[in-house]
């Protein structure tokens, strides 16, 4: 549990803060600053396994472990609210993904669309031929 303001900004440097609920995907490293014995902490987290009531399932190293997401009083109030933290490049990584995966797409159905032109093309032929040789 690490509660010195200067390590923790600087193992923040690359990531950014999700909000929840967030499209966790497994294995996804997750940072988090929490709340125990009543005193806050970051912890460097570990990769995503599920999500549970109201808590992450994360692990590292065979041991895994459960944050929660909200700290509730006796009466269900929310008292705290964890912060959870991925790699800017987490998100980026999907967007290229979807980015690259859209032109792919993009171009197969061009190809779909000149394939059925031709298809109607030689289709209409074919009628023209066979009018043809019915008129023999």
């Amino acid at each position: 549990m690490i509660t010195d303001i200067k390590v923790i900004k600087e193992s923040l440097e690359d990531h950014v803060e999700v909000e929840l609920p967030y499209p966790f995907k497994e294995n996804t490293m997750i940072k988090y600053i929490s709340m125990k014995d009543g005193e806050q902490f970051f912890s460097n987290g570990g990769r995503y396994v599920r999500m549970l009531n109201q808590k992450i399932l994360l692990c590292n190293t065979g041991r895994s472990w459960a944050v929660p997401t909200d700290i509730c009083d006796k009466r269900g109030n929310i008292i705290y609210r964890s912060r959870f933290f991925v790699h800017k490049d987490f998100e980026n990584k999907d967007s290229k993904k979807e980015k690259e995966l859209e032109s792919v797409i993009k171009s197969q159905q061009e190809v779909i669309k000149k394939l059925s032109q031709q298809v109607k093309m030689k289709a209409e032929e074919n009628e023209k031929l066979k009018m043809y040789i019915q008129r023999r």
